[in-house]
């Protein structure tokens, strides 16, 4: 087979001896490539001299391609601009957007970089509370701000001032306590329901502070709702017995907390107590003015009568039933009594 080329294409034929020669004579085709000075399918085929020539720097081009283009083109910079675009929560982050870039530029790895900022002492100080005891993050950083973001709107959803709480750190006790934000929001509604919208706001504070050992002013009542060492459940509940000790205090009634949470058990709300311990106070008051005109030395108390009333106790309710039973023989006998040094009627006697 003989290869034959001609100056108008540009590309070449491999036909047999008789067929070269009549083209060769008839058509314009050639065998020496060379003479014609081109390119063949775009290979600059200058200087070559012959077939042999010509598929040595055939085989030369191939064995360079794309390593003429590799060490020509410049290497890519990633400029901290371009990474912010990548990752927004670095932006304003002090040096943890500078620190990610230098690591992605030497390692090529964004999870090496996300590490890298992550183990960064600046990273505790933008990000409170994220990581666990063992150095994990409880949530990514986005998520992080969409938490913090939360915290924020129930503030100032409930008329108060965030940043006060924010610039003390306690936004980041309760990530670190893992308080959601519909949690966060329960906490602060049910504190501002009972110690600030309360009519009886001002009782309920002074029955909390003295029961719970904290002083009631309205930025604590906040901060112990913020609490995350404290749940939502107990909060709840110490809110709630305060609210009831109010209700007595207000009545001259003296409820302690055990008292507070048997009846919180047993149903009693807030607007419960309240007609609760008005029956209670008056029944209490004519109870002891009886006792007092029988010689009886002992007082019955909030708690006597909350456990004939409420938790039916029999013994309670015959001791208030004797007071009643002995005021009703003196009224209706014309006779006298002889009582015991207790005051308990021993006997009739004809007056």
């Amino acid at each position: 087979m003989v290869r034959i080329y001609r100056a108008d294409l540009d590309t070449f034929y491999d036909v047999d001896r008789t067929e070269a020669d009549r083209l060769i004579n008839t058509a314009g085709y050639t065998e020496d490539f060379a003479s014609l000075n081109k390119t063949i399918d775009g290979l600059n085929v200058e200087g070559v001299t012959s077939n042999e020539d010509f598929f040595d720097k055939l085989e030369g081009i191939f064995s360079d391609y794309g390593k003429k283009d590799a060490l020509e083109t410049p290497e890519e910079v990633v400029t901290p601009a371009q990474i912010e675009d990548i990752v927004p929560w670095l932006a304003g982050k002090g040096s943890l957007l500078q620190t990610y870039t230098d690591s992605y530029v030497e390692t090529g790895n964004a999870t090496f970089a996300i590490g890298a900022v992550r183990a960064s002492a600046e990273y505790a100080e933008f990000y409170p509370g994220i990581k666990r005891d063992d150095g994990s993050v409880r949530m990514t950083e986005t998520q992080y701000e969409q938490t913090r973001e939360g915290y924020f709107r129930v503030f100032l959803e409930n008329g108060l001032n965030p940043t006060v709480f924010d610039a003390a750190g306690k936004f980041g006790e309760l990530i670190a306590g893992d308080v959601s934000v519909p949690e966060f929001r329960t906490r602060v509604e049910r504190t501002r329901q009972a110690f600030i919208d309360n009519p009886i706001a001002d009782e309920i504070k002074s029955y909390y502070s003295a029961n719970f050992g904290i002083d009631m002013n309205d930025n604590a009542v906040l901060v112990a709702g913020l609490d995350p060492d404290m749940s939502v459940s107990i909060l709840t509940n110490q809110i709630s017995q305060a609210e009831l000790g109010a209700e007595a205090a207000l009545r001259n009634l003296d409820l302690n907390t055990q008292q507070a949470q048997r009846l919180l058990q047993a149903g009693i709300t807030q607007e419960g107590s309240s007609r609760l311990f008005a029956r209670s106070a008056d029944k209490i008051a004519t109870l002891n003015r009886l006792s007092r005109q029988q010689s009886r030395t002992t007082p019955i108390t909030l708690q006597d009568v909350l456990q004939s009333d409420v938790f039916q106790d029999p013994a309670a309710a015959r001791q208030q039933q004797s007071i009643l039973a002995q005021q009703a023989s003196l009224s209706s006998l014309q006779t006298g009594a002889r009582k015991t040094q207790g005051g308990a009627v021993a006997g009739l006697e004809e007056y």
